[in-house]
């Protein structure tokens, strides 16, 4: 299997939140390859609020980048920019993207193992605090 990580980043105006994401493929050159990259932007007020703070956008955006690559490639590693406002913007929890892959059926495409006949997602989750 191929590993990557796929990377958000987001900014919150006035009228705009939006969301970029970038999926990253590491060499074991420790050399970088760009494998998809996307940037949705949503009017805050014409967007369903929950939308954006429950994460479903997160999930969709990840569900895209699944979508968009071969099956032998795996999602190891999610990597979310803190939300500079969580009240407006929230990232998903672990849970619900568990629950998302297997609504969606796209266990293929993340690491996983069974405890007590319970799948288990492998794929690390980090909130990262960035500047910028």
């Amino acid at each position: 299997m191929e590993k990557y990580q796929i990377n958000f980043k987001n900014k919150i105006r006035a009228n705009t939140v939006t969301i970029g994401y970038t999926a990253v493929q590491t060499a074991l050159n420790g050399q970088r390859q760009i494998l998809f990259s996307g940037e949705t932007v949503f009017n805050r007020q014409a967007t369903p609020p929950l939308l954006l703070q429950s994460g479903e956008v997160a999930l969709r955006a990840i569900e895209q980048v699944i979508l968009s690559l071969k099956r032998q490639y795996q999602l190891v590693k999610v990597s979310f920019a803190q939300p500079q406002n969580t009240d407006i913007l929230n990232v998903p929890k672990r849970q619900v993207f568990t629950r998302y892959l297997m609504d969606k059926q796209l266990l293929y495409s993340v690491p996983t193992h069974v405890v007590d006949g319970e799948t288990v997602v492998d794929t690390k989750f980090e909130q990262e605090f960035r500047i910028g």
